[in-house]
């Protein structure tokens, strides 16, 4: 069976990313199976069944601002249901998190489909659905 193996987001502060990224996963149900961490490199891996979602950051590296042009669009999170899509969302709103687009209702995707969108720390586009 094809599928995706993992996904690996390179962020500018690890610690700052991570803080959010805890936040966000472990809120629908990730947890941290791998972190490493050292002068130049540090990594983390959120996992949940067979999905894998890494947080990677070069130290060493001068790091270019997000562009939302070529490349990744948006990297969309499924919920088990609308109140997790609205609890997550307040616990980001808590902490200043960019929501672009709040929680509504988008039937033009499907009938239930229900979503808010936001950026992480470094603008890179999150959406948190369910349907």
């Amino acid at each position: 069976m094809a599928g995706i193996g993992h996904i690996m987001l390179n962020v500018s502060d690890f610690l700052q990313s991570e803080a959010f990224y805890d936040r966000v996963l472990s809120g629908l149900g990730f947890t941290t199976n791998h972190r490493e961490e050292n002068a130049d490199v540090a990594v983390k891996s959120y996992v949940s069944g067979e999905h894998n979602i890494w947080i990677r950051s070069d130290r060493t590296a001068l790091h270019q601002p997000f562009v939302r042009d070529i490349g990744l669009d948006h990297l969309a999170l499924s919920a088990r249901s609308k109140d997790e899509v609205d609890r997550i969302y307040e616990e980001l709103r808590a902490v200043n998190a960019t929501v672009t687009r709040p929680p509504a209702s988008y039937p033009e995707y499907s009938p239930d489909y229900y979503a808010f969108y936001f950026r992480d720390p470094d603008g890179i586009p999150l959406e948190i659905a369910y349907s």
